[in-house]
């Protein structure tokens, strides 16, 4: 029996400092746009890895977050903790469950118990806590509360504010049955109203509803910052959201904001039936560009082109009229690639189309332009419109007859000059020099490698050709025992 208790006694260290995750919070019930601290703490465990978050961006924004490390040593015994601050702001209003969080610790995965949080009805400015986020709005609005099917109107998000703000992060909206675009960058600027300066941050959308109905625009929300002044007795640097940079500024720590627009519905007007294709505008122009002073002869290629204008429509929208000339025309017809142009002004949209056409007439005489004409739906007027441009007919020469000079020319084989690319010629001449290199570089080492294996000292003779010698024969004169005769020098 006293084993045991010693045995236990001995183990309890090991329950005492057993590792343990916690999870708090500053405030339990919060109005909607306010945000809240969660403080999860590791003790007596080393952290493998971050805690997982994933489960509070179901009903939360993560605005910012800090870890911090502390050792305390008492009797000593040292107790070591590991503290991370997250800040939270809620997107729903009601009762939010911040769920169990897990981390794996060398104590093997701890987690933290489940928190609820109450998020009361309410779009504020401001946090009660922080007076200084007063004087912030955020408001939307549109430039048509009751469009067509496939008519873009612009939807328009403005953040006015008395105060620094800093962090700011607004997510591009999204609307279902339709198509939303962003129209250009930001703009900001200031206005002054009752003596105070007011900063003003403008987001533009282009939104093109694609179904007839309510057309819902769900609530915009920005978040953000809000630099706090320096206050009389200091902060410490292991305040939440202590910013040295900002202290330097006046500032100490910055005071997290979101604010939300009210939710916006749309009543989108039905396309007429009798129109195909649908092409709502609140004008809409075809202009024809043609040259009277071209040749028109059979077989010799002349331009035509068009520009289309509109307001209250995009460029992508306007329609072709390709296939306006090509039916039942004695031309072969080649398009161009159109080119197009939008822009956004005084709230409205204004697109162009330009199409250039190469017409070659197949006969000569007299030949007929079609007619273009293009319906679309005034939507200022509420009836259907035309715009038009009417056929043209003209003269059309017939070929040129060449002369029988000009035919035995032509007959004659033609030279074709090829024209060479010089940089082709430089990029073989380049290989050819590194091939001729590389063989020389070959032989070099090739000769050092013969070099190299030689036994030093010994010197290798050349075999020397030993030739058999000849005997020499020496050839007597024969005796003559008569005396040579020589010639009377001095005759009588």
């Amino acid at each position: 029996m006293v084993r045991h208790w010693i045995f236990l006694f001995l183990l309890m260290p090991f329950f005492l400092f057993s590792g343990e995750f916690t999870a708090t919070v500053n405030r339990t019930q919060i109005n909607e746009g306010e945000s809240l601290v969660l403080q999860l703490t590791l003790k007596d465990a080393t952290a493998k890895g971050i805690p997982v978050l994933n489960s509070l961006r179901k009903s939360f924004l993560i605005h910012s977050q800090q870890q911090a490390s502390n050792t305390v040593v008492v009797n000593g015994s040292a107790t070591s903790s590991v503290t991370w601050k997250i800040t939270l702001i809620p997107q729903e209003v009601g009762n939010l469950e911040i769920e169990s969080i897990s981390i794996d610790t060398s104590e093997g995965r701890l987690s933290s118990e489940p928190i609820v949080i109450h998020v009361m009805e309410g779009i504020t400015s401001g946090n009660s806590e922080s007076p200084e986020e007063d004087g912030v709005v955020f408001k939307a609005e549109v430039s048509n509360e009751k469009p067509y099917k496939n008519e873009p109107f612009i939807y328009t998000i403005k953040l006015i504010s008395k105060k620094n703000l800093v962090n700011l992060q607004l997510n591009k909206p999204e609307v279902r049955d339709a198509m939303v675009e962003t129209n250009g960058d930001p703009k900001i600027y200031h206005q002054i109203v009752g003596g105070m300066r007011e900063d003003i941050i403008e987001f533009s959308y282009l939104i093109t509803p694609l179904k007839a109905g309510a057309l819902n625009i769900p609530p915009a929300i920005i978040q953000g910052g809000v630099p706090i002044k320096r206050k009389a007795h200091g902060n410490s640097l292991f305040d939440h959201n202590f910013d040295p940079f900002l202290m330097m500024q006046g500032f100490d720590q910055i005071q997290p904001f979101m604010l939300k627009t009210e939710p916006t519905t749309i009543d989108v007007q039905p396309a007429a039936l009798s129109m195909v294709p649908w092409l709502p505008a609140k004008s809409l122009k075809i202009e024809e560009i043609w040259d009277p002073s071209q040749s028109l002869q059979a077989g010799d290629p002349f331009t035509r082109s068009f520009i289309i204008t509109a307001e209250g429509m995009k460029s992508g929208q306007l329609p072709s009229l390709n296939d306006l000339q090509v039916k039942n025309a004695p031309f072969k017809i080649y398009a161009d690639s159109p080119e197009l142009a939008d822009e956004v002004k005084d709230g409205v949209v204004k697109s162009s189309r330009k199409e250039l056409y190469t017409l070659i007439p197949e006969q000569s005489g007299s030949l007929t332009l079609p007619e273009i004409s293009v319906a679309w739906w005034d939507v200022v007027k509420k009836e259907k419109c035309i715009a038009t441009i009417p056929a043209r007919t003209f003269q059309v020469m017939p070929a040129a007859k060449l002369a029988p000079s000009e035919l035995a020319i032509k007959a004659e084989p033609q030279t074709v000059i090829v024209q060479r690319d010089p940089i082709l010629y430089a990029i073989i001449v380049g290989l050819a020099i590194m091939l001729i290199a590389a063989v020389l570089l070959g032989v070099m080492l090739q000769k050092k490698i013969v070099r190299l294996t030689e036994v030093p000292g010994e010197v290798k003779k050349a075999p020397v050709k030993v030739e058999p010698v000849q005997p020499v024969v020496v050839k007597k004169a024969p005796k003559n025992d008569k005396k040579e005769k020589l010639p009377d020098l001095n005759p009588t």
